[in-house]
Parts: C-alpha cells; structure tokens; sequence
C-alpha cells in the first residue's frame, strides 16, 4: 500500500515537472517558487525544533533572491544578497530576536537561503544556460532526472535486498546496496542522456558530471537525514503522501543542480 501511494504521489509530481519545464520559463520558476516555500515552512519547523527557527523576514526574502537571480543576469546576487543580510540582518537579528538563539536563528536563516534559494535557483539558470530552449529543457530534466532516478533506484533496491546501512547513524534505513543501485541508474542516465543534449561533450566528461552530481544528491539526502535526526522527527512534513514533506523531495535536488551547472561550466559546456 505505501509503495503504490509512494508511485503515485511521485508520478504527480514528475508530470507537473515536467509540464512547467516543457511550459518554459514562468512555469518553471513558478514551481520552484511553490517547492522553495513549502521547503522553507518545513525547515523553519526544523530550525524551531532546535530551539533556533530562522527570522522569516531573512529566510524568505533572501531565498527568493536567490532562488529567482536568473531573471536579473546583470545583479551579482551572491554578493548583493549575502551583503545585505549581514549588514541590515545581523543587527536586527540581534535587537529584535526573541528567540533563546539569535545568532543560531540567523545562521540557519542563512543556511536554508542558500539550500532552498540559491540551490534551486541552479535549476533556473540551467533553463537560460544556451540560446536554445530545447538544449535548456534537456539540460533541466537531466537535472531533475539524476535525483528521482537515484532517489527511486535506492529506495526500491535497499527495500528488497538492502542489508548493509548506509551512514547508519545518520539514516538507519538507508543501505549500501540502495546506495550503490541509485549511483549506477543516475550514472546510466547521465552517460545516455547528456551527450544527446550537448553534442559536443564526450561520454567519459558526461559520466563525470553524472559522478559528482550522484555525489551531491546523496549528500543533499544524507543533510536532510541528519537535519531531521537533530530535531526528532521521522518526515519533514506531510504535503506529500508517501514521501513526507517537500524538504524530502527536494533536499538532493537543491544540491544537484549546483553541481550540474557548476561542472559543466568548467568544462565550457555551453
């Protein structure tokens, strides 16, 4: 009963995905706008189960900055964002924070802006990465495709034949064999996918970029692991039956995006 409720619900999402990417731009940030805010809601949870929950006048803010800095190239949101919450958030943090841990709250505002912000917002760059819309689209659902392919192949091969933990102090029910099986389908997807996308990078630079971004995805799922293990809860949330809440869903993407774009910009991929 859970893996078909987990199938559907995981169906839903992956053919909104890929509605809002086939849509273009406006769709595209729109869903990240509404996977970012459910993700906020669900960290500052967390972050309040610590005894530090970050300002909602710094995490929002900030996170949409940088979640949406592809619609203005010519700002250096980076600097421009980080700069403005140190020197206007910080004081403020401290003369009207009526949490135990002001500084704490602010940290971890700085922290989910940049997971949940600044790590979507890579998903958004990859959409205006070339001049071609199909090349961008392409490069998008690989994109999200290295963390449901990973995600799904670890689930199901760890439930049927995982015996070996996995980081077990973080996550007990996460497997080596699981971790192994989402490796190698993102590895396959990559090295089939990437170098239909972009003609003009081999095999052996697609599965490199496949290696780091597997990398990223597991840890983004390891972070989240840990995150929720810190704060004595077993999901994020509940928005999504199944799966728990979007900090779930959403936790590896927010860093395979980064390393998608990151890696390929050093290779002069586009």
């Amino acid at each position: 009963m859970k893996l078909r409720q987990r199938v559907l619900s995981a169906s839903i999402l992956v053919g909104a995905l890929v509605a809002a990417v086939a849509l273009g731009w406006p769709w595209l940030a729109g869903a990240a706008v509404l996977a970012a805010g459910a993700g906020l809601l669900e960290f500052r949870r967390l972050g309040a189960a610590l005894g530090a929950a970050p300002p909602w006048w710094l995490l929002a803010p900030l996170t949409a900055f940088w979640l949406l800095r592809a619609a203005y190239p010519q700002v250096a949101a980076t600097d421009v964002g980080l700069g403005v919450a140190l020197v206007v958030g910080l004081p403020l943090t401290l003369g009207t924070a009526s949490a135990r841990r002001p500084l704490l709250g602010f940290a971890l505002g700085l922290v989910g802006a940049a997971w949940l912000g600044y790590g979507l917002g890579f998903l958004l760059l990859l959409d205006r990465a070339t001049s071609s819309p199909a090349t961008n689209a392409g490069l998008v659902f690989i994109a999200l495709g290295i963390a449901v392919v990973s995600d799904s192949a670890a689930y199901l091969v760890g439930s049927a034949i995982g015996r070996h933990h996995f980081f077990a102090a973080i996550s007990p029910r996460k497997t080596v064999e699981g971790a192994v099986a989402g490796a190698l389908a993102a590895l396959v997807l990559v090295g089939l996918a990437l170098p239909l996308v972009l003609p003009g990078l081999g095999l052996l630079p697609a599965l490199g970029v496949g290696a780091v971004a597997v990398v990223a995805s597991q840890a983004g799922d390891l972070v989240e692991s840990q995150l929720k293990r810190s704060a004595g809860v077993k999901d994020a949330g509940g928005w999504i039956p199944g799966h728990g809440g979007m900090l779930d869903r959403i936790d590896s993407l927010a860093l395979v995006g980064p390393a998608v774009y990151s890696i390929l910009t050093l290779l002069h991929a586009f």
